[in-house]
């Protein structure tokens, strides 16, 4: 169960900076702390907001159930997957590694 709680954390802390990353260029701001990073990600998507919460509690307070955890990512996680396509097709069509900034 600690294996669990330790996985939900860490992959939930990914996706909170994913979310950053996704509007880091609009905000024009970064910081490294979940709650900031979700404030800002639901200023430009406020559709998603409670997914993204839903992600900060769990970062924050793991949890134990699998299918819970497994439902959440294929939902909210295929949506930042997509977004994070369009992010790159406008931001880095490349691909490029080291992107300069």
């Amino acid at each position: 169960m600690e294996d669990i709680k330790d996985c939900c954390k860490w992959i939930m802390k990914i996706i909170v900076r994913v979310g950053l990353a996704l509007v880091i260029t609009k905000a024009n701001s970064y910081t490294r702390d979940l709650y900031p990073a979700y404030k800002l990600f639901s200023e430009y998507f406020p559709e998603k907001e409670n997914d993204m919460k839903k992600a900060l509690e769990y970062a924050i307070t793991p949890i134990i159930d699998v299918n819970q955890l497994l439902s959440f990512l294929n939902e909210f996680g295929t949506w930042m997957v997509s977004e994070a396509e369009k992010w790159l097709k406008s931001y880095n069509p490349n691909r490029e590694l080291n992107m300069k900034l």
